[in-house]
């Protein structure tokens, strides 16, 4: 069996194509993993940007344990072509204004939460959401039925 090892522009390229990933946290009060689905942005250092209304759930969990992960998936045709990354991260509330700005930038157009806000100027009933990458892994659904192993990158 090949260790097929994919890219980093390959892997980005996959990333740029979506606009929805699941987010994964931790509920402390039932220790249940919690899944949302997230509009998102990432950027070519794998920093994957998010937003969330303030005092959601979501917001309280990754104030409470900032270990996140993240997973998005491309169906594809043939189905051998499908492919996901799942991204295990350190998540940060931005406060600052330039990381703020720059977040809502990434996210306009992609994110159609975001596009309503800045438009109405509400941007400040949201959290903007920074996963920080530790590892990724990408793979082709076609490789892992094989046995091909993922590519994994250590960030």
């Amino acid at each position: 069996m090949d260790n097929i090892q994919h890219d980093i522009g390959e892997i980005l390229s996959h990333l740029s194509r979506e606009t929805v990933g699941i987010l994964g946290t931790l509920d402390n009060k039932s220790e249940n993993i919690r899944l949302r689905v997230m509009y998102y942005r990432i950027d070519n250092k794998f920093n994957c940007y998010l937003m969330s209304m303030k005092g959601s759930p979501k917001i309280s969990q990754i104030l409470l344990s900032s270990s996140i992960s993240f997973i998005i998936f491309g169906l594809e045709e043939p189905y051998d072509n499908s492919w996901e990354v799942e991204i295990d991260s350190s998540a940060q509330i931005l406060n600052q204004s330039e990381e703020i700005n720059y977040a809502l930038e990434k996210l306009k157009e992609r994110n159609p939460f975001a596009d309503v806000a800045i438009e109405s100027s509400i941007t400040e009933q949201f959290n903007l959401i920074k996963l920080i990458p530790k590892i990724v892994r990408f793979r082709l659904y076609g490789e892992a039925l094989t046995g091909v192993p993922p590519t994994i990158l250590k960030l």
